[in-house]
């Protein structure tokens, strides 16, 4: 969260600067920053307004790598490995059941026999339930987290990339760009860039977030539904309900499945204990699946009603980070093209309509501005969701006591 009030922060000094807020005040007084330190030229410029957006330009410049040096490591790569370790550990226990299950049917002579054995009813689903505990475990192993994971390193590098490049924006503050150090304007040019295409791929995350939030919204509803009318007075899960059961509906069962391997972050361990914990989870995933099959509570249909609202109202706000992250795109592309195309008689055509017909300045100008204030109204929609989530969630103890 301290990420998102300094990104307030940052973009709404920058809308300050850009509309001229304050403009007869201090702030914009360079001989105030000199006052105190003996700046060269052309740094002694820099006025104390330009000096606080510097000062969180730079926290991002540090912030953000470091953000992004953790996705690619600890939520990419070491998990990739965990996952790998117990991919394999899983292949492993299938192999030597099988090989284990051979022999068993194996008469003295070496010969394959088939062994009819009876079994109630209640023995044939424990081992219906054993079986899809141990899918939803492999699946999430095998897909939803080592997606998640690769997702992660894919994105880390780019918010890595951002990271590095607010470096010549906090240079630039200063205005160190402008005196040619550290390549000057071009390498300023190139760093929003970089940007620019990172923000390709964020936009793409956004609106994927955005289609697949509003979509499990509705299917938890359609869910709860086919609970509530497929079943007697007491709401449960047939083992036929279990065979089909998906990795998503387990975890809207259980109110968020949460297994050690989705928050672990560690790149080595001892293969004997994540055996154990492996056993452990399946245990409690069969242990969980059983009590479903008996009878599902009111408190968990709640629960899953109100996550339903929540994924819903997610997918919203992703949408409209969208719209905002899109308008702050195309409002920094135009300071690019501005750069690369200053004659505005020699233009292309498209750049042309893209500029709106605009001069230089005025096109800069604009571009910058609607970058800075979009970035600035994320933030305060960052800063709202939490209250407006937490509004949003049914608590079943204070609904049982409205009861009563």
């Amino acid at each position: 969260m301290l990420d998102a009030y300094i990104q307030f922060l940052r973009n709404a000094l920058c809308t300050v600067k850009n509309f001229n807020i304050l403009g007869n005040t201090f702030l914009y007084d360079a001989k105030v920053t000199t006052q105190y330190y003996t700046l060269p030229s052309p740094l002694d410029e820099t006025t104390p307004l330009e000096v606080l957006i510097a000062l969180t330009q730079f926290y991002a410049f540090i912030a953000i790598s470091l953000a992004g040096y953790r996705m690619i490591t600890l939520s990419g790569i070491n998990k990739l490995n965990l996952l790998s370790r117990l991919a394999n550990i899983r292949v492993d226990e299938a192999t030597m059941n099988e090989l284990k299950s051979r022999e068993e049917d194996k008469t003295g002579d070496g010969d394959v026999v088939v062994k009819k054995t009876k079994t109630t009813r209640a023995e044939d689903d424990a081992a219906v339930i054993t079986e899809v505990a141990s899918r939803l475990i492999s699946q999430n192993i095998f897909i939803n987290e080592n997606d998640a994971a690769t997702r992660s390193v894919f994105v880390g590098v780019n918010v890595f990339a951002v990271g590095i490049a607010f470096f010549w924006l906090f240079a630039n503050s200063f205005h160190v760009t402008s005196a040619g150090w550290i390549g000057g304007v071009a390498n300023l040019i190139h760093s929003l860039e970089v940007m620019e295409i990172c923000l390709l791929v964020f936009l793409y995350y956004m609106g994927k977030d955005a289609v697949r939030a509003v979509r499990r919204s509705k299917q938890m509803a359609i869910f709860v539904t086919r609970i509530n009318s497929s079943r007697t007075r007491s709401r449960r899960l047939s083992v036929d309900d279990v065979k089909s059961i998906t990795v998503e509906e387990y975890d809207w069962l259980v109110g968020g499945w949460t297994p050690f391997w989705t928050n672990s972050t560690t790149s080595s361990s001892d293969s004997s204990i994540e055996t154990r914990l492996l056993s452990k989870e399946e245990e409690v995933v069969t242990s969980n699946l059983t009590s479903f099959t008996r009878r599902i509570d009111d408190d968990v249909i709640d629960n899953i009603l109100a996550r339903s609202r929540i994924s819903l109202f997610e997918g919203y706000r992703e949408y409209i980070y969208f719209i905002l992250n899109f308008f702050a795109f195309y409002g920094y592309l135009v300071c690019i093209l501005v750069y690369y195309h200053p004659n505005e008689a020699s233009r292309p055509v498209y750049v042309r309509h893209m500029l709106g017909g605009m001069k230089s300045a005025d096109a800069d100008w604009l571009g910058n501005a609607v970058g800075d204030f979009m970035w600035t109204l994320e933030p305060i929609i960052i800063f709202t969701s939490p209250m407006i989530i937490d509004s949003m969630k049914k608590t079943p103890t204070k609904a049982k006591e409205k009861l009563q």
